[in-house]
Formats: structure tokens, C-alpha cells, sequence
């Protein structure tokens, strides 16, 4: 395996998880509001 694909894989890996890190943080105060959950009960 060349070293090329393995860097490609390599940054396409950390984008994904970044990319669902932020949306995480992004969409928890949404989450909590739908579920009516104040912020002392989580």
C-alpha cells in the first residue's frame, strides 16, 4: 500500500470525525430543547 493513499486515508478519517465532533456540539443545545431536558439533568 502506497504511502500516498494511506495519508488520504488517514485525513479523510480525521475530517470525518471532526466533522461529527462539531455537529455534536453544534446540535446538543437543539437536543436538549426538544427533549425538554433542563441543562441540570443531563
Amino acid at each position: 500500500m502506497d504511502i500516498s493513499k494511506l495519508f488520504i486515508i488517514l485525513i479523510g478519517s480525521i475530517l470525518i470525525y471532526l466533522t461529527f465532533l462539531f455537529l455534536g456540539f453544534n446540535l446538543r443545545s437543539r437536543n436538549i430543547k426538544a427533549q425538554n431536558i433542563s441543562k441540570k439533568d443531563k
